[in-house]
């Protein structure tokens, strides 16, 4: 069962690469029903779902625990204490009818795979004429801005009446983390306010990585073998670094 399980969450083949496409369009899903049903009164339906949601959330958690070769490091790992998170809060409306919704806005965490996915794509690029610290970059900045959007969307719409829909929280995300800030929409609470200094923070840092990575010249990936340096102009034939010679594969295009 083990070998199965890891076969199918970290092997190379065909049916672990369908599996966790699987996966993460269950992710999606699991995210989208958390931002619609967030402030939903619960109900027969809502409850039957949470609990389908819920078996099949706890199965992937049980899962990826067997496979870990560090459990504890897995279990107090920020992704599974979402994941645990969220898993109470579609028990409690069971139990005591009271909706947790907010809280399962922290699934959203497991997008944080995003960014380790990302920094792969230089392997599956490296060769093509592709930028990949571009794409990484943008990647990246999408899942940030997908992630801040729904959490200040969860805990803004009830509270502040300018954060009416998911497109008020995301133009606010958008001006903020670009420093356009128009002022039209602003969030006064404490938690309101903590969430936009961790926009401004983090967000801009983001932003400036992605157009860092437009700006400057394209690099090929290819490591040297004395000093380890990565990146090199296209045509070059010795290390920047090191002055090692580098042999970069190409078809001889300008």
């Amino acid at each position: 069962m083990k070998a199965t399980l890891r076969t199918l969450y970290e092997g190379d083949g065909a049916a672990g690469r369908w599996f966790r496409a699987g996966l993460l369009v269950f992710d999606l899903a699991t995210i989208a029903y958390f931002l619609v049903t967030a402030t939903a009164k619960p109900d027969a339906t809502l409850l039957i779902f949470d609990t389908g949601i819920g078996a099949l959330v706890a199965l992937d958690v049980a899962a990826r625990c067997a496979i870990a070769e560090r459990k504890l490091r897995f279990l107090l790992s920020l992704p599974t204490l979402a994941d645990l998170v969220v898993l109470a809060s579609l028990a409690v409306p069971i139990v005591t009818g009271s909706n947790l919704g907010f809280l399962r806005v922290l699934r959203i965490l497991r997008l944080m795979r995003t960014f380790r996915l990302a920094e792969r794509l230089d392997g599956l690029t490296q060769g093509w004429d592709v930028n990949t610290r571009v794409v990484v970059a943008a990647a990246n900045l999408a899942a940030f801005i997908f992630v801040v959007t729904s959490l200040v969307w969860v805990w803004e719409h009830d509270r502040n009446e300018n954060v009416a829909t998911y497109v008020d929280a995301l133009y606010f995300t958008v001006t903020t983390l670009t420093t356009t800030g128009y002022g039209d929409i602003t969030l006064t609470d404490r938690v309101g306010r903590i969430m936009t200094i961790g926009i401004m923070v983090f967000g801009v840092g983001f932003f400036l990585k992605l157009l860092q990575a437009l700006y400057q010249p394209a690099k090929i990936e290819q490591r040297c073998r004395q000093c380890g340096l990565e990146l090199h102009d296209r045509d070059a034939s010795h290390c920047k670094h090191c002055g090692s010679v580098i042999y970069i594969e190409t078809e001889g295009d300008t």
